[in-house]
């Protein structure tokens, strides 16, 4: 599955094939959600990366069809949100216990993946009964409206300007969730850093070298933040239903747990953070702008283009030159001027 946009085809092309390839992708994995315990979390992801692409190019669209299907699958998610919860808290937990679990609480984390595998296993069963079915109804609909994008003449440079807004909201995003430390801007700052992290491999072929380098590190920082939300998710479902534990200890002893680990991560994200957005947005733009403008001089093989020579009045001149055009018009007339004189005599 190659997620990056050909920059250059036309948007009206590239921009379906790859949403296309995205939502087929999360349709198989939903239908067979009955027999996968994975397959909400993997269908979700996709829908990510078809935001992701819908978000770069919907300022490009003339119409309201990005803006639509962009609609379609936020809803499907939320139909899907409460298997995701149950999903990853599990692997929430799972990280708890291989760092904090030891003899004297093997058997805590025990009942708490007890408890949780059961939470997971009712919340795909009233998924997959209730919910899946209209999931699959609105990304097909979704996938519909991928071809319904109006471009008009926009261009690459309309991607490069949407990629640098994710970037600089994504930095504002930063400064407020370290600023807070509340759990719904991290969450928020998650969002975007999954938003420009996905939008770098989309564009990846504008700045091939960058790109890796970029797209891993936000990788990583969103794994992170990912990590601190899931814990936060998990830290809600152990709060609410405190009676399912055996002793008020043990809930304090999760929740110290999941206080600690939270806290390590957000050091970690701190400090990525500031490496991912180091540069101020104009800084960030004119770089990018000036890495199409170096590709966009070879063709999509790598080949060098043939660069159109300025008119200089003298030769040698590049085909297709003002010059060259001019130096044919006069040897034409020159041609003809001898029989033009006959004439006149």
């Amino acid at each position: 599955m190659n997620y990056r946009l050909n920059l250059f085809e036309p948007l009206s092309q590239s921009v379906p094939s790859v949403g296309c390839e995205q939502l087929d992708a999360a349709i198989e994995r939903l239908m067979a959600a009955e027999h996968d315990e994975t397959a909400v979390h993997a269908a979700r992801r996709h829908f990510k990366r078809t935001r992701a692409l819908i978000a770069l190019v919907k300022a490009a669209d003339r119409g309201d069809a990005a803006r639509t299907a962009q609609g379609l699958i936020s809803h499907a998610g939320r139909l899907l949100s409460a298997s995701r919860d149950a999903q990853v808290a599990v692997g929430a937990a799972e990280t708890l216990r291989a760092e904090f679990a030891g003899a004297s609480h093997e058997r805590l984390f025990s009942d708490l993946s007890s408890w949780l595998e059961a939470r997971r296993g009712n919340a795909l069963e009233r998924a997959v009964s209730e919910k899946i079915g209209n999931a699959i109804a609105e990304v097909a609909k979704a996938k519909a409206g991928l071809f319904q994008f109006d471009f008009g003449d926009a261009s690459v440079k309309d991607l490069l300007g949407a990629a640098v807004r994710t970037y600089k909201r994504g930095r504002r995003a930063m400064k407020k969730a370290l600023a807070s430390g509340h759990a719904e801007d991290l969450h928020e700052w998650r969002k975007q850093v999954q938003r420009h992290w996905r939008q770098t491999l989309l564009l990846r072929t504008a700045w091939p070298r960058e790109a890796k380098a970029r797209s891993k590190l936000a990788k990583t920082l969103s794994d992170a933040l990912g990590l601190h939300h899931d814990l936060a998710v998990l830290r809600d479902m152990i709060e609410q239903n405190r009676a399912v534990f055996r002793s008020p200890s043990d809930v304090n002893t999760l929740l110290r747990f999941i206080d600690e680990k939270q806290a390590a991560l957000l050091a970690d994200a701190k400090e990525r953070g500031k490496q991912l957005y180091a540069e101020k947005p104009k800084a960030f733009h004119a770089r990018l702008k000036a890495h199409w403008r170096s590709l966009s001089r070879t063709d999509e093989n790598g080949r060098g283009r043939r660069k159109r020579q300025k008119c200089t009045k003298k030769p040698p001149c590049g085909p297709g030159c003002k010059c060259e055009k001019k130096r044919a018009a006069k040897a034409t007339r020159k041609a003809l001027l001898p029989e033009t004189r006959e004439t006149a005599i």
